[in-house]
């Protein structure tokens, strides 16, 4: 029969083997596509349901910063795959009833996830180089292949928002839509002639 020593020893020693298994799980790896060390993980994009930098609200997540899954392992790991935290500038943003935009996390402290839903046929959507208006998602699968995650993040931040054609032929932002229409602005922001084809 063992000593109380060698139980406490073994006990001990399962405590510290557990705590290196938590560290070492909960520890950040940056690597790529072929294991190499990389500076920074990539978002997968649209084939994951969280595949895109966002706030993603859902049981046993409750981040108050945005994240995303991500390819090849790279960033936190947990039972669902990788994940990073990522830049909070290249999140969807929607339209409140006030005109302004907010993230799913400002909806979700001030007007709840009804609201959010409600406002998705006012995102966000900025134009490319190419004169289309897309949403954050878009611009990042538009760009992701020439510019990586921080060089479409940093295009996004500096593109224009986007514009339609208001009824004296002229484009026009949202904001200034408001200003033109009034409380109209919304209904003809919504039947206006987009500055996009659709996707």
């Amino acid at each position: 029969m063992p000593s109380r020593i060698a139980c406490c020893l073994q006990l001990v020693g399962a405590v510290i083997g557990l705590s290196l298994v938590r560290a070492a799980a909960a520890e950040k790896v940056l690597v790529g596509e072929f294991g190499q060390e990389v500076l920074g993980c990539q978002c997968r994009g649209g084939k994951d349901k969280h595949g895109y930098c966002g706030y993603h609200f859902h049981l046993g997540s409750a981040e108050d910063k945005p994240w995303c899954r991500t390819k090849y392992g790279c960033g936190q790991s947990s039972i669902k795959g990788s994940w990073v935290h990522c830049d909070e500038r290249s999140v969807e943003r929607r339209r409140a009833d006030d005109g302004k935009l907010y993230s799913a996390f400002e909806f979700k402290k001030y007007g709840g996830k009804d609201k959010w839903m409600s406002a998705s046929k006012f995102k966000e959507r900025r134009l490319a180089r190419n004169g289309k208006a897309y949403s954050s998602s878009e611009f990042r699968d538009y760009y992701i292949d020439s510019l990586g995650e921080d060089g479409w993040t940093s295009d996004w931040t500096s593109a224009q928002p986007e514009t339609r054609k208001a009824n004296d032929e002229k484009w026009y932002t949202f904001d200034q839509f408001q200003e033109h229409y009034g409380k109209k602005a919304w209904d003809m922001w919504a039947s206006a002639v987009k500055s996009r084809s659709e996707l």
